[in-house]
């Protein structure tokens, strides 16, 4: 069983996100979520399309959690240029728009994973759960894990 005190085998990658979402309420609740995963740390926050991009390309995130829709553009515009200069991390879009061609358009665009804002904010923290999985070979319950009781 993984012990609490041990968490320096954690520590030597982090798992490193931006959050671009024009809903500062909904960044600070995902934040706060995400950063309960022992290894991960929010190092950007951005609701705007150019503050993002360079976040982006600046920061080098690991994941970018990416609303479809930004102050000043929309979150595919941000794939677009964050592609022509470097590779994408992985990018998670959330939307308030969940029909199949917003979905199709976020995913030709590079968007790994696409999820529904309001109703799938669960699904956003545990797909960062499965990606950041340490090196080497752990126990299930070793796994960095939140608390249950989000």
């Amino acid at each position: 069983m993984h012990d609490q005190r041990d968490d320096s085998r954690y520590r030597s990658h982090r798992m490193t996100i931006v959050l671009a979402d024009t809903d500062a309420h909904f960044r600070a609740r995902l934040r706060k979520r995400l950063e309960k995963i022992i290894g991960v740390q929010v190092v950007g926050e951005s609701s705007d399309l150019e503050e993002t991009t360079a976040m982006i390309l600046n920061r080098k995130p690991d994941i970018t959690i990416l609303n479809s829709s930004l102050r000043g553009g929309r979150g595919i515009e941000v794939l677009e240029q964050v592609k022509r200069l470097m590779a994408l991390p992985t990018i998670i879009v959330v939307t308030d728009d969940p029909s199949h061609d917003n979905k199709t358009v976020c995913t030709l665009a590079g968007a790994d994973f696409f999820f529904e804002k309001d109703m799938e904010d669960h699904k956003i923290v545990n797909t960062v759960r499965l990606l950041y999985i340490p090196h080497g070979r752990l126990e299930a319950s070793d796994l960095p894990i939140a608390a249950l009781d989000e």
